[in-house]
């Protein structure tokens, strides 16, 4: 089974969002370069990410545009409407990411204010009325719940494929196991993605196939190890300064030579603090042979991270990627391009 790839954009900033020109450039550069998708986020700071899509169908013809809208947002119904939309203008390429309520602030900012168990039951009311919408025949839905009330809602439904849902890891597991086409894993050395992994693929779940992951991590690569972590330290130089390890962080290799190697907790892999993002660090076919063995664990799909700029999207694709091809990783990427 292909590892696939998708291309964080970079809308969330506090100091400002990123030219919209950019993300096109972004994204036309995705593309080009042969990976599978771009992640659109959410968040209090990001730019809205369904019109973000909606832009970009425009741009791209191949890429998958993977959503993120938290269900705060915008009530199901509307959602629908929204989706059915993209998937008409996209030609059936969306994925829909919806976030864990409890991480983050997005729950304050929109003004909901129910206890967890609260919270834990409306979602799984939304998903419930989302999924009828998506999925159901033509006419309207009529529902009766403790959070919502529908009357013929989506009665102006068309014949589209549904978007793949997915998940986050932290959410309710009778959720994940109900609704769930994939789960985005909270990223972690390889031990733990592989117990996160084994917790989730145990779950019971109706009539669907396996349950698929993905996690997210920033890639920093060099043409020799040396240049890798020399390009890695100029980029993380303010983090790394600023930062004293804790005590209760994980276990760290202390590689010789580059300061930034104190932070390694697995071979090409940095963490500057616990719960902060994970940087696989190396030559292209270190970067090949350790996402070999993220795919080795069950992961299925990589959220590509943090720094974004063309160059790098180009350069992963031409030098990383036909590597993890030689592997037998990009066979089904092969095929949908054709």
């Amino acid at each position: 089974m292909a590892l696939e790839f998708s291309w964080q954009l970079p809308l969330c900033s506090p100091n400002g969002a990123t030219p919209p020109g950019q993300w096109i450039q972004l994204a036309q550069a995705v593309e080009y370069a042969g990976l599978d998708g771009l992640w659109v986020l959410a968040g209090a700071q990001c730019a809205e990410s369904l019109g973000v899509a909606a832009a970009l169908c425009a741009h791209t013809h191949q890429v998958q545009l993977t959503v993120s809208v938290a269900p705060q947002v915008m009530l199901p119904a509307a959602l629908f409407s929204t989706l059915q939309s993209l998937q008409s203008i996209s030609a059936h390429r969306v994925r829909l990411h919806l976030p864990d309520a409890e991480q983050g602030e997005l729950r304050s900012l929109f003004g909901e204010w129910l206890n967890r168990d609260q919270r834990s039951e409306r979602t799984g009311e939304y998903l419930e009325i989302l999924a009828q919408l998506l999925n159901g025949s033509d006419g309207g839905l009529h529902y009766s719940g403790r959070y919502f009330q529908l009357e013929n809602a989506g009665f102006a439904r068309r014949d589209l494929p549904a978007p793949p849902i997915i998940l986050d890891a932290s959410q309710s597991p009778s959720l994940i196991a109900r609704h769930a086409d994939a789960c985005l894993l909270r990223s972690a050395p390889g031990p733990q993605l592989k117990a996160q992994i084994s917790r989730l693929s145990a779950l019971q779940r109706p009539a669907k196939r396996a349950l698929r992951f993905a996690c997210g991590f920033s890639l920093i690569q060099g043409d020799s190890e040396a240049q890798a972590w020399e390009a890695a330290a100029r980029q993380l130089s303010e983090q790394t300064a600023a930062r004293l390890v804790p005590a209760d962080s994980p276990p760290r290799l202390g590689g010789p030579g580059n300061p930034l190697r104190h932070f390694e907790i697995a071979p090409n892999l940095v963490q500057l603090g616990p719960g902060l993002p994970l940087y696989l660090i190396g030559t292209p076919r270190q970067l090949a042979t350790r996402l070999q063995e993220l795919h080795g664990l069950g992961l299925n799909h990589v959220v590509i991270q943090g720094h974004a700029a063309v160059s790098d999207v180009l350069r992963f694709g031409e030098r990383v990627l036909p590597l993890l091809a030689e592997l037998g990783l990009r066979k089904e990427a092969v095929q949908h391009a054709r």
